[in-house]
């Protein structure tokens, strides 16, 4: 059985495929909201458990270099929820 971390790797596997062949910049773009619904549902786990671990791990990547903070890529928002907000590198 796969863990949080495995399934995000592949899917950010799949969104940077995505991106190479659409060029579009929102295939970089990962929300924690939706990442953990989209996760739980294909885990069958809880979502609000699998937010916080999902959230945990962006941070630790954001931490190491690995994904940006939506912070670092367009600055402050007025909107709360960019803190959730993040952004794989198109490597």
């Amino acid at each position: 059985m796969s863990t949080v971390p495995q399934k995000m790797d592949k899917q950010f596997d799949y969104q940077r495929t995505c991106y190479a062949t659409s060029a579009d910049p929102m295939d970089l773009f990962v929300s924690v909201d939706h990442l953990a619904a989209y996760l739980a549902a294909q885990m069958r786990g809880d979502q609000n458990r699998m937010r916080r671990e999902v959230k945990a791990e962006l941070e630790r990547r954001a931490e190491a270099g690995q994904v940006r903070r939506w912070v670092e890529v367009y600055g402050q928002s007025l909107r709360q929820d960019r803190v959730d907000h993040y952004f794989l590198p198109a490597e």
